[in-house]
């Protein structure tokens, strides 16, 4: 493939031969991103195949950046880089979206760094006729991420085949189940660590906020009503009326729509939201909706330990990736002898910030470098 632009790496016509986890459906330039021809990269958007929550065949989409420059002696490393929350319709996947709702900026400093990127979708988003995304389901999301980095190398067979996994929120979560997944599911690829900032590890508390009154603002609720709707995408005999009502049960489909027709109409909604419309039906309704959630997270539900660390790092006051949540899930996958390190920044609402990312980038080097974590599960009880 003849590069965008001059200076751009090129990169060869893609290999459609294969038709298992990774490999490519499509793949077709990408053009006129700004923050990509800046870094001189190259960039591709593919179709891939990946494996959806029942085992099923599923396809995904994404976009592979490659950086200018000589790569290093065995190839660039791959990394993952996974979306936060942007909904749950096929309409709301990043890549369909101009400057991929600001992630082109993030995934152009990683390739400057000395990365092949891949910025996936998630299954289910940017692409009909797939199974419904859920932001909460580890299973799906740690296959889109493996597949992903497999796909990277399917469009780059230069590359190299370590790899590591890079997530806020949604992504965090993805990154995590990646780390869980990929020595069962990852043939072919070795996965040397993941980042999970802010994780969706174990959405549950959202429920006692709910039942408390306590969702405040478009994000906290919007939070809760994709979670809700992703457990139906998942389980579609869910009953949603049992945590909805009023105005929520009323205008759900505006509420949960990514991108409403009428964005000022959809604000009122939100604004016009009173506790009680949000508010589980009875305790036995709220108990349901915790061990869902709970279960659709991290750890994962069988007894090996993850096959890479995870460094996991989360504010102390961040309402929108429970930090109770995160705990717990921290403290059962060190309890499986999963290899987690965590750093919680107290008094913090925010998911990350500068010091944050470069120290997990740093993180990120010394995995490629084969460093052992020094501080395993260090504050986990």
């Amino acid at each position: 493939m003849s590069p965008n632009f001059p200076g751009a790496p090129e990169i060869p016509p893609p290999d459609l031969s294969d038709t298992g986890p990774g490999s490519l459906v499509d793949s077709t330039p990408v053009t006129g991103m700004l923050a990509f021809e800046d870094a001189g990269a190259t960039a591709v958007k593919v179709t891939y195949r990946s494996t959806g929550r029942t085992g099923t065949p599923a396809q995904a989409t994404g976009v592979v950046v490659v950086p200018a420059g000589e790569p290093p002696k065995g190839g660039w490393p791959i990394i993952a880089f996974g979306h936060a929350m942007t909904g749950t319709q096929p309409k709301c996947g990043p890549t369909l979206a101009d400057k991929y709702y600001g992630y082109s900026s993030a995934i152009a400093n990683l390739s400057n760094r000395g990365f092949v990127v891949v910025f996936p979708d998630y299954e289910g988003l940017g692409l009909d006729g797939q199974a419904p995304h859920s932001a909460v389901d580890a299973t799906t999301l740690g296959y889109s991420m493996i597949d992903a980095a497999r796909a990277a190398h399917r469009v780059l067979p230069s590359t190299s085949t370590q790899w590591a996994a890079y997530g806020i929120g949604e992504g965090g979560l993805a990154a995590w189940a990646a780390a869980e997944r990929a020595g069962t599911y990852g043939g072919g690829m070795t996965l040397v660590g993941a980042v999970a900032l802010s994780p969706f590890a174990d959405m549950s508390p959202l429920v006692d906020a709910a039942e408390r009154g306590e969702l405040t603002g478009i994000v906290d609720l919007r939070n809760y009503i994709w979670s809700l709707q992703s457990l139906a995408n998942q389980d579609p005999g869910l009953d949603l009326d049992l945590y909805r009502s009023g105005l929520a049960r009323e205008q759900w489909d505006v509420l949960a729509d990514c991108v409403p027709p009428d964005p000022d109409a959809a604000k009122k909604i939100f604004d016009d939201l009173k506790p009680s419309d949000l508010k589980p039906r009875d305790r036995a309704a709220a108990d349901d909706l915790r061990q869902r959630l709970s279960a659709a997270g991290v750890p994962a539900r069988y007894p090996t330990p993850g096959a890479a660390p995870v460094l996991v790092t989360f504010g102390s006051l961040d309402a929108s990736s429970p930090p109770a949540g995160i705990r717990r899930a921290v403290d059962a996958a060190c309890a499986k002898g999963e290899q987690i390190e965590v750093i919680e920044r107290a008094g913090s609402t925010e998911a990350s910030n500068d010091q944050v990312i470069e120290s997990a980038i740093g993180w990120l080097y010394a995995r490629f470098g084969g460093q052992r974590l020094g501080n395993v599960c260090v504050g986990a009880s």
